[in-house]
């Protein structure tokens, strides 16, 4: 089994994927994370499905969380995917960046790729993982498109910008 693990580890650093802040109102704070297990799931109704580790600090949070945002972060963000994933700067992740609150309560990266509104609609445990199904309720898009990706354990620009 441990060559399956470690097999598959080295197979994810061939995925590439974009990168994504998740991000929630519990109660009048803000919380985020970084993520990059996030995916379509369906046109009709519009839904995301993203995947967040147990012990991560917030997974209660988001389990608990009525709606989540999913913020594809643009190349020219990665000072906030690494302030999202650095849990040393938990109390200062939301000071870099333009965050405004959405009326349904998760704050929205005003000028990510795309910030994605879901109202979580399922939630389903596997393994280590809670797979949290969220319903599009309402879309932000930035006119140019060109995504933050990750690949191989770096970031990287479809435009090699």
């Amino acid at each position: 089994m441990d060559d399956i693990g470690a097999g598959f580890r080295q197979a994810m650093r061939r995925l590439a994927a974009t990168v994504n802040v998740i991000t929630i109102a519990d109660k009048d704070d803000f919380m985020g994370m970084t993520a990059t297990a996030v995916c379509s799931l369906s046109a009709d109704p519009a839904s995301l499905l993203v995947c967040v580790n147990q012990s991560a600090s917030m997974h209660d949070a988001l389990t608990q969380a009525s709606h989540f945002c999913v913020n594809v972060l643009h190349h020219d963000q990665i000072d906030i995917a690494m302030n999202f994933s650095n849990s040393k700067l938990r109390d200062v992740r939301f000071q870099s960046g333009d965050w405004v609150k959405h009326e349904s309560g998760p704050p929205y990266l005003r000028d990510a790729q795309v910030s994605l509104i879901c109202e979580r609609s399922q939630l389903i445990t596997f393994a280590t993982h809670s797979v949290c199904i969220g319903t599009v309720t309402a879309i932000h898009n930035r006119e140019q498109i060109d995504p933050l990706i990750y690949l191989d354990g770096q970031f990287a620009s479809l435009t090699g910008a």
